[in-house]
């Protein structure tokens, strides 16, 4: 099993990211932090940055888990600069292990972005060494369409236990390596799930790789062994938490967050992750998007699809914006401690259920740009409680109505 976050870097930024993250240079520090819901006592046993600059605190609307691990890099719940996100990618793509046909898997909701920029920064280290063999990725999914759907498995702590995994085409299956990226490995059920799956069909897979930006699973080597296959752990910090509930706090009602099951082939992008399809990054003078040096720009991305955003943030930035990105959820998530504001609206794929979005101050920023993917469009109550300087902004086409009859009925395992 590979260690934190100790390989040679050639890439300085990510270089300076994981300075010190080494067990033979890093002290062990433990932090006990109060929620309502009960007490978390954590043990970093090795981190490649501040647990104050890394990660913060909430508390769930879910009775199954009475806490939250809110990342401060990540750009889900907390707005981030891009420099920030591509840091971290980059820090976690120079960890790997030697791949040599990998493919890489992100984890929706939360890890869709992650999963993504880590491969395209593991594509960019590799200077022409695999001869073409560049990888492949995609993401898990809670939707359901028409494409072939090639296993399902859970998580189980989740609000909205069930992933879906489309068959990503015949290169990615031959892959001799198994690259799966989540924000936080806990348990590590979730990851043991999908790779367990995924190797039942693929027995040519001769490694496993777990990447996360938080590693607190208590049991990697009972995992490895399960999986049968060398199994590396990549991070940007490693420890172990425990928790104790409060038995006087009153357990939060979820509200209906698994959608309802239909077909959204219609609504989705004809080209996207899910599929196994890298989409073309956005342009912002495509896009008739002009920014002013020094302006405040937060662009938004939507549930799953949230890439494009960090994407579209960075060329901004670029441009001289002061650029930042976050996403909407379906995540539900208690007011106060890392959440210091909330929204409420519908979500935009017509599964009746509230999404949410944490921490954006409208009158914080000059522009705000909500991403969106085919006919996915937001919620108008969203755009006005935005503001007059918020827009909406689709990236990525759909599959034309005419071509629906093409296709045949929703997936089935």
């Amino acid at each position: 099993m590979s260690e934190c976050l100790t390989r040679t870097y050639a890439d300085p930024a990510a270089a300076d990211l994981a300075a010190e993250a080494s067990s033979d240079t890093f002290s062990p520090h433990t932090h006990r932090v109060t929620l309502p819901s009960g007490t978390l006592s954590l043990t970093l046993k090795q981190s490649a940055l501040p647990l104050e600059d890394l990660l913060d605190f909430a508390v769930r609307r879910n009775p199954k888990r009475g806490f939250l691990f809110v990342s401060r890099v990540l750009g889900k719940h907390i707005p981030v600069s891009p420099a920030t996100a591509q840091q971290t990618y980059t820090a976690l793509a120079a960890a790997l292990p030697a791949l040599e046909q990998p493919h890489f898997i992100g984890l929706a909701e939360t890890a869709t972005a992650l999963g993504e920029g880590v491969f395209r920064a593991w594509q960019d280290q590799q200077h022409g060494v695999l001869l073409g063999k560049r990888g492949t990725f995609q993401t898990t999914t809670r939707y359901l369409t028409r494409r072939p759907m090639l296993l399902r498995f859970d998580e189980p702590h989740s609000h909205a236990p069930a992933h879906i995994l489309y068959d990503p085409g015949p290169v990615a299956r031959q892959a001799t390596e198994l690259v799966l990226i989540d924000d936080e490995l806990s348990t590590g059920t979730t990851l043991q799930n999908l790779a367990a799956a995924w190797l039942a069909q693929h027995p040519q897979v001769r490694r496993v790789v777990l990447v996360s930006l938080t590693d607190w699973c208590p049991r990697r080597a009972e995992l490895a062994a399960t999986l049968g296959v060398p199994t590396d752990f990549v991070s940007l910090s490693r420890g172990h938490f425990e928790f104790w509930p409060n038995p006087q706090w009153p357990q939060p009602t979820l509200p209906a967050v698994t959608g309802n099951g239909a077909d959204k082939t219609e609504l989705l992008a004809a080209c996207s992750p899910r599929y196994g399809d890298l989409p073309p990054l956005p342009d912002p003078a495509a896009l008739g998007l002009d920014v002013t040096c020094g302006e405040r720009v937060l662009v938004l991305g939507s549930g799953e699809y949230q890439y494009p955003a960090y994407a579209l943030a960075l060329a901004l930035a670029q441009q001289g914006a002061a650029a930042a990105f976050s996403a909407t959820t379906r995540s539900p998530i208690l007011p106060g401690l890392a959440i210091h504001s909330s929204l409420t609206f519908n979500d935009s794929v017509r599964d009746g259920i509230p999404n949410f979005l944490y921490n954006v101050q409208p009158d914080q920023w000059d522009r705000i740009v909500l991403t969106y993917e085919g006919r996915c469009s937001p919620d108008p109550h969203l755009i006005t409680v935005l503001g007059g300087h918020a827009q909406a902004l689709c990236l990525d086409a759909p599959l034309p109505k005419e071509a629906l009859s093409t296709l045949g009925q929703v997936a089935g395992v």
